[in-house]
């Protein structure tokens, strides 16, 4: 009977089975926060191609080098610029006009996207998009 009574070790054995949830949980936190954080280096990343293109720099593959520049080094990201025109909200090519004083409106999508692999998280897509009109 006196075993039954002995409270020693009782910190211990709690330990022992908390802990590895509250390490899965640490783990789980860690990996959100990271794809977090590559979630925000993105859309930094499209804005400064946004930016680029208020400064007049409408060629598709230069908006893609420079999101790809600005992201810092980050690895196997995707980025596609897709040019689309309107008039009065239909979509026309980009070299006729609505009227003959009336040139269409230009948009300009910006996306960028990365694939996170994470500690416990399945591989997901991370992405981002800003769009931008020039006209």
């Amino acid at each position: 009977m006196k075993f039954t009574r002995d409270e020693r070790g009782v910190a211990g054995v709690e330990m022992a089975l908390v802990s590895p949830f509250l390490i899965m949980a640490l783990l789980l936190m860690l990996d959100v926060g990271i794809a977090v954080k590559e979630r925000m280096d993105l859309d930094h990343s499209t804005r400064s191609g946004a930016q680029a293109v208020m400064a007049n720099v409408n060629e598709t593959q230069q908006i893609k080098d420079l999101v790809v520049a600005s992201a810092g080094g980050m690895q196997n990201i995707t980025v596609s610029v897709e040019k689309t025109c309107t008039c009065d909200g239909a979509s026309v090519g980009c070299t006729s006009w609505c009227t003959p004083t009336t040139p269409p409106s230009v948009f300009l999508q910006i996306s960028a996207a990365k694939t996170h692999t994470g500690f416990l998280l399945p591989a997901f897509n991370v992405e981002s998009q800003t769009h931008v009109q020039i006209r």
